[in-house]
């Protein structure tokens, strides 16, 4: 009998141990894919906001084929190519901030 409680025992702690690793496998891979996520839930919430309000969703599309949306274009150009450069100096803080 106590030879059974002993088996059982170990199987449980076999298993918490399997779920801790499992658990800790599952949060790299969240992490991993989590900025992808935050990305795609702000559009979301942006189409829906559109969606729900034509008004706005008028003004943005007049505010795109008048000659602003050009000039807008242009600057978030040189922004992103600001990023690329600042991009590696990131993933170096942050790397530094998690140790």
């Amino acid at each position: 009998m106590s030879n059974r409680l002993a088996e059982l025992a170990q199987r449980k702690q076999t298993l918490i141990e399997r779920a801790g690793r499992e658990r800790a496998e599952l949060a790299r891979a969240y992490n991993k894919i989590r900025a992808p996520i935050d990305i795609g839930a702000t559009l979301l919430g942006l189409g829906r906001t559109l969606k729900t309000h034509p008004i706005i969703a008028a003004g943005v599309s007049s505010f795109l084929v008048s000659g602003y949306a050009g000039k807008l274009l242009k600057s978030t150009g040189e922004l992103l190519s600001l990023w690329k450069l600042t991009r590696p100096i990131w993933a170096w803080w942050r790397k530094r901030r998690s140790k």
